[in-house]
């Protein structure tokens, strides 16, 4: 998660491609060189990236659906510092990533927030309610999203900070 996320804040939109070395995403993300390259080999094989190491700097390229026509900004700045501060280990930092990277795609063009149900989130992510308000109080701690009071019942209201 962490490895996709920090291709998503390097990447040129124009070619989709990525020129960064090992260490350099070892710095973005904090991860350790194992932990890097073991999850740059995982998006490989789930067919998210394409890799080619023809060069001393490895060339990523995000692959993508042509019949897709979406794509979610990340908050480049905010995730530089939020990627090295979210913890390595446990299962509330992974759920909070899963999380951030749903509340991502789900918002809608120039919005800032999303509205989003418990229920949606564990649909799209597979986690358990508990492992859920675990990763969105990684997220609050982080100051990655912000909850906006609701006025009714329904939906809860995030703001993803940092767009």
């Amino acid at each position: 998660m962490k490895c996709l996320l920090a291709l998503s804040i390097l990447i040129d939109f124009k070619t989709r491609d990525v020129s960064v070395s090992i260490s350099g995403l070892q710095e973005l993300t904090g991860l350790s060189r194992p932990m890097v390259l073991t999850g740059l080999e995982r998006l490989k094989n789930l067919s998210i990236i394409r890799i080619d190491s023809s060069r001393y700097r490895n060339i990523y390229e995000i692959l993508y659906i042509e019949e897709d026509k979406k794509w979610a900004k990340t908050p480049s700045h905010l995730l530089r510092k939020a990627l090295q501060d979210i913890s390595n280990r446990g299962i509330a930092p992974f759920a909070a990533l899963k999380i951030y990277i749903t509340l991502l795609s789900l918002r809608y063009q120039d919005k800032l927030e999303v509205h989003v149900s418990h229920e949606v989130i564990r649909d799209y992510t597979r986690l358990q309610p508990k492992q859920i308000r675990a990763g969105l109080d990684v997220l609050f701690s982080c100051s990655m999203i912000h909850l906006i009071p609701r006025e009714e019942s329904g939906a809860n209201r995030y703001q993803i900070l940092g767009l």
